[in-house]
């Protein structure tokens, strides 16, 4: 017994802790007299030998005075020691001692160590309590206090930690068997609280034993045993008795008062954490003057930002499962607290202040969504803030990262970007991020606006907008690196989109928001302004043509129509500038046709339309596919308007047929030639010039004769006679049945000279339909196509 008990003096005598390898060693000789002295311990208990089993137990005990062992094998030592003296408080229940548990407890007083003694004292007492031999509250009053005998800050520690464990079902809280005459929820809280005030002295004093060069290493060792103290403040939560009067009065200013007096960062931090994490988000509400105005006094290590938002995450969450009562101001309380912390805390970074604005930016939305002035005074300290910090501080990952939050919070609140934009500090936020991350925010906002579809009404909206989503209207300053084609287009395509959510009963405020989007659009450059002009233009001529359907009830309209065309003309005009000849062309066409259907008076509009778009041919248009598809719209424009005079349809037509003859290829000349033709034959129009026609038809005989390519030489003959067969069919009085049927001899020699007819079996075909044709008019009896000699 004597040599077992020795193995623990030498350990209590030594200050400092043993090397990692000398650790293993000591715990697993510790471990091995424990379970021999609690083996002793049993056995004396079951033969009834209460005061043999006593001493084994002290013996047991005394192993936890070791100062060798790291606390956490000191832990794990505690553990196995804590099991044992479970079975002698079993033993001690069942009231086989024949002894009353007075009598125990002053008994076990007489040990021999101050550390064993507690211990078994804490044992007994248990027991004492449960068996209702004395009032709960005078045992625990007693117990918290004869605690205080051991100072040694991880053995008292663990002596608490133990107490609180072996008293955790006997408090004298509401509703429990020991509520009454052993004391009420007063009492309950009482112990609690001075038993974790004391724990956390201990907690702190750790941190102060040893040397210098080991404190991160404390300080870990420190962080593994926070656990023991939150459990304090976990119990507290779960006592009846604590509800909102004396968590106000009683518990919170002794929690918040151990806490600021502690002085110690790792205990303020877990602390404040515990507390907020335990209690009730009502109770927070209630008592948020006294939690912010402890968190200023907090020491300057501590993480201020985790704590906040932490409190403020846990008050949103609440916010969306409950109403927040009226005369609490959480986003005033919130913002002088985050002022404060900025005023007084000068080396906080900017990224903790940025997180703790997201983090209320989220509750009063959650609380106050309908307060757009507190949403936008966020955004307004937030603007400030920054603009109060070096660059290079707001420019970090992290905090760009924050921001992009920040934007993105409200748009996924509002759901529209444009409830969004009426906050007058929104957009400002945009300035603390580079290129590439406002036009990522663009890009969202752009397709959150299109999945929303919200109608675009006036053109302030428009503005701001546009000048939100500037990074993908417009090159800017700090644009860096190549961007992707494919990328790049699929952006301008999404900011074209845009224009089709532009929506107005008033046709002047729908007008205003073209100008103005034609105001940013302009900004773009070549690349741009080919996806971001055409819808615009196109919107303006759907207008024109909506006021040509209020003439009934607009007087003014022709004039409103002529600016919207001026506009039209000025937005095609920009894009002939900017290099899209073949775009602008199409554009100035389909303007001159929208006039058009706006009725007579418009005939000069559609006229410049025209020239303009022949300006464009001329002057910019060289390539020779480009001007074949080029003359085919003029020609299908034209063909369409009927409003012209005859002297200016003649001019227009004219030119067109002279632009058509004098096309590169042969080919395409004769073929363009002969759908001029039909600009001189639209019976629609009133307009019939049978000699111009056969003037057209002709110049394509020659043309196509001079075509050294046999086979295309008999395709344009066979698409010639097929041109004259419908001139001869309308009546033309010009195209005579003597060109026809010299036309088909000559393409049935020209077939017959042919050496290879399997190259041209096409045309060959096509002209054998063409004689059927004429076969089949003959049949039905019509005297002009008897003249035909189809025969061979």
């Amino acid at each position: 017994m004597a040599d077992q008990k020795q193995s623990a003096t030498p350990a209590a005598g030594k200050s400092e802790t043993a090397s990692d390898e000398e650790q293993v060693k000591l715990l697993e000789e510790a471990k091995t007299q424990v379970k021999t002295q609690a083996f002793y311990m049993k056995r004396c208990l079951d033969a009834g030998n209460l005061m043999d089993a006593l001493k084994h137990a002290s013996n047991m005990i005394s192993e936890l005075r070791t100062s060798l062992l790291s606390p956490k094998n000191y832990y794990a030592l505690y553990i196995e020691a804590s099991d044992h003296l479970r079975y002698l408080e079993t033993y001690l229940l069942e009231g086989k001692h024949g002894k009353r548990m007075a009598e125990l407890y002053e008994l076990v007083q007489y040990a021999g160590n101050i550390l064993p003694r507690l211990y078994l004292l804490v044992t007994v007492g248990s027991a004492y309590i449960k068996l209702k031999e004395a009032p709960a509250k005078d045992v625990l009053r007693d117990l918290v206090e004869m605690c205080r005998g051991v100072q040694h800050p991880t053995r008292g520690l663990f002596l608490r930690t133990y107490l609180s464990e072996m008293t955790k079902d006997k408090l004298p809280d509401i509703g429990t068997e020991y509520e009454g005459r052993g004391g009420g929820p007063k009492e309950a809280i009482d112990f609690i609280l001075q038993n974790f005030i004391e724990m956390n002295k201990l907690w702190v004093r750790m941190q102060h034993q040893g040397p210098m060069r080991e404190k991160t290493k404390r300080e870990n060792e420190r962080s593994e045993l926070r656990l023991l103290i939150g459990k304090n403040i976990a119990r507290l939560s779960q006592l009846e008795g604590v509800d909102l009067s004396a968590y106000t009065r009683v518990v919170l200013p002794r929690l918040l008062e151990q806490i600021v007096n502690c002085r110690d960062v790792l205990a303020q931090q877990y602390l404040m954490e515990c507390v907020i994490q335990v209690f009730p988000d009502e109770y927070h509400l209630r008592t948020l003057d006294s939690l912010l105005a402890t968190i200023s006094q907090l020491q300057s290590g501590v993480n201020i930002k985790t704590i906040l938002v932490s409190l403020i995450d846990r008050l949103a969450a609440f916010a969306s499962r409950e109403s927040i009562p009226s005369d609490i101001d959480i986003f005033k309380i919130f913002s002088n607290q985050i002022s404060q912390i900025v005023q007084q805390h000068s080396t906080a970074s900017v990224e903790d202040i940025l997180s703790l604005e997201s983090s209320l930016l989220s509750l009063v939305l959650a609380i106050y969504g309908e307060r757009m002035e507190y949403v936008d005074s966020i955004f307004e300290f937030t603007n400030n803030f920054l603009s109060s910090r070096p660059k290079e501080e707001y420019s970090k990952n992290a905090c760009v990262k924050i921001v992009v939050r920040i934007l993105n919070i409200p748009v996924e609140y509002y759901k529209s970007i444009l409830t969004v934009l009426k906050l007058n500090n929104y957009s400002n936020l945009l300035n603390y991020l580079n290129f590439n991350d406002r036009k990522k925010v663009a890009i969202e906002t752009v397709k959150n606006t299109i999945e929303f579809s919200p109608a675009i009404t006036d053109a302030v909206q428009v503005e701001k907008l546009l000048n939100f989503i500037r990074p993908l209207v417009k090159d800017e300053e700090d644009q860096v690196g190549e961007v992707d084609p494919d990328d790049f287009n699929e952006e301008q395509n999404l900011v074209a989109s845009l224009i089709h959510l532009f929506q107005s009963e008033d046709v002047e405020s729908l007008f205003a928001m073209y100008l103005a989007a034609r105001k940013f659009f302009g900004q773009g450059g070549t690349e741009r302004v080919k996806h971001t002009l055409v819808p615009l233009l196109f919107g303006s001529l759907r207008l024109a043509l909506r006021l040509k359907g209020n003439e009934s009830s607009d007087s003014d309209w022709t004039t409103k129509a002529k600016k919207v065309f001026k506009f039209s003309h000025e937005t095609t005009f920009a894009l002939s500038r900017a290099n899209k000849p073949d775009l602008a062309l199409r554009l100035f066409l389909s303007c001159a046709t929208a006039a058009s259907k706006c009725g007579a008076m418009f005939e000069t509009i559609a006229y410049e339309f025209v020239t303009q778009a022949f300006i464009i041919y001329e002057e910019q248009i060289s390539e020779s596919t480009a001007q074949v598809a080029a003359i085919q719209m003029i020609i299908g424009t034209l063909h369409g308007i009927d409003i012209f005079t005859e002297e200016n349809y003649d001019t227009l037509i004219t030119k067109t047929a002279l632009h058509s003859s004098k096309l590169l290829k042969k080919p395409d000349q004769c073929r363009a030639v002969l759908m001029s033709s039909h600009l001189f034959w639209s019976p629609q129009k009133g307009y019939k010039n049978g000699k111009r026609v056969l003037e057209c038809l002709q110049k394509c005989l020659k043309i196509a004769d001079t075509c050294v390519d046999t086979s295309i030489n008999l395709h344009l003959f066979v698409e010639i006679l097929n041109e004259y067969l419908f001139y001869f069919e309308n009546r033309n009085e010009s195209v005579i049945v003597q060109y026809l049927n010299g036309l088909i001899e000559l393409i049935r020699t020209n077939i017959s000279n042919l050496e290879n007819q399997e190259a041209s079996s096409q045309a060959i075909q096509s002209f054998n339909n063409t004689l059927n044709f004429i076969r089949w008019k003959q049949n039905s009896s019509d005297e002009r196509y008897q003249q035909i000699d189809i025969k061979k």
